[in-house]
């Protein structure tokens, strides 16, 4: 091998290395496709404010009382009741802890609309709804 051919073996891998850094550092092309947004979250959970997005789902406990109210018994998400539960479960109202056990009650009237809750509180702060 002459000291012709390694110089070009060196420049060669000096310019592949070159390469790789740009690679690596500038992003060749966009990586959302066009039309594409980021996802949104559809909603938060009420106890640890987690986002929720398109399948995640809070758990919970539905009672009608007649025409007049529907009791909800909020549970909580996957992040914050799951059996690896990661976040600080929090009362809505009075902001206490609550512990993984417990539930939030909210109502709400089917006469107006039966998905708009009004949270009340835990066992701590709204008793009489236990």
């Amino acid at each position: 091998m002459n000291a012709d051919q390694g110089y070009a073996i060196l420049f060669g891998i000096g310019l592949g290395l070159i390469a790789v850094l740009f690679w690596m550092l500038f992003p060749i092309g966009d990586r959302r496709r066009e039309g594409e947004e980021e996802e949104k979250p559809k909603g938060f959970c009420p106890l640890c404010k987690q986002p929720l997005y398109a399948g995640e789902r809070i758990r919970s406990d539905q009672t009608e009382i007649g025409d007049v109210e529907v009791q909800t018994r909020i549970k909580g998400c996957p992040y914050c009741m799951g059996p690896t539960h990661r976040r600080a479960r929090n009362c809505p109202v009075c902001k206490n802890k609550v512990a993984k056990d417990e539930v939030i009650l909210a109502l709400s009237d089917p006469r107006i609309d039966r998905l708009k809750l009004s949270i009340k509180g835990c066992k701590q702060c709204w008793p009489q709804g236990f």
